[in-house]
């Protein structure tokens, strides 16, 4: 885990970008923060050299593959995959642009041992208090979930985790997307 993590004002963590360096950070980015002890770092506002040269190196490198694999042909995926992976590893056995006695790979190792542990998984998950309707239904985050009638007008804790899984209270017991078109 680094030390230090340079953002370029991403909607998922900003939620307002002030003068010069001043953000207004939501609370889950804040708390993942916390949790990693990472000190976050903004870019300004159109200010695309500040992102470095290594994204610009990555930029570059991924069109040189790309630019010789459209060249070539493959009879499988997995193969264009393994052929990739193959050009990505030559790509660590370049120079390092700001240090050319080190490999990139060299530097990688080298940075590897300033890193700090990872702690355990952060859990990013946003807790609600939600009322149950009459018709024993949960707003959040414009949907409805169901749950059972026996909760109905009585609130609820909800919290929601990535990828559309769903964590709740154990009262309440399990509760159902409904489909929304």
């Amino acid at each position: 885990m680094p030390r230090r993590g340079i953002y370029d004002n991403m909607k998922t963590a900003v939620d307002k970008v002030g003068r010069g360096k001043e953000r207004a950070v939501n609370a889950r980015f804040e708390a993942m923060c916390g949790h990693y002890l990472f000190e976050p770092e903004f870019c300004n506002r159109a200010a695309g050299w500040e992102k470095g040269i290594v994204e610009k190196n990555v930029q570059d490198r991924r069109r040189q593959i790309w630019h010789e694999a459209a060249l070539r042909r493959w009879e499988t995926l997995e193969l264009l995959n393994e052929w990739v992976a193959g050009q990505c590893r030559q790509a660590w056995q370049m120079r390092h642009p700001q240090w050319p006695e080190l490999t990139v790979e060299d530097a990688l190792q080298d940075e590897r041992t300033r890193l700090m542990p990872n702690p355990r998984p952060f859990d990013g998950y946003v807790e609600q208090t939600l009322r149950v309707s009459s018709t024993s239904l949960i707003h959040f985050q414009r949907n409805r979930y169901s749950v059972p009638t026996e909760h109905a007008s009585l609130q609820t804790a909800s919290e929601y985790v990535t990828a559309g899984e769903k964590r709740r209270r154990a009262e309440i017991g399990k509760f159902h997307v409904r489909v929304i078109e």
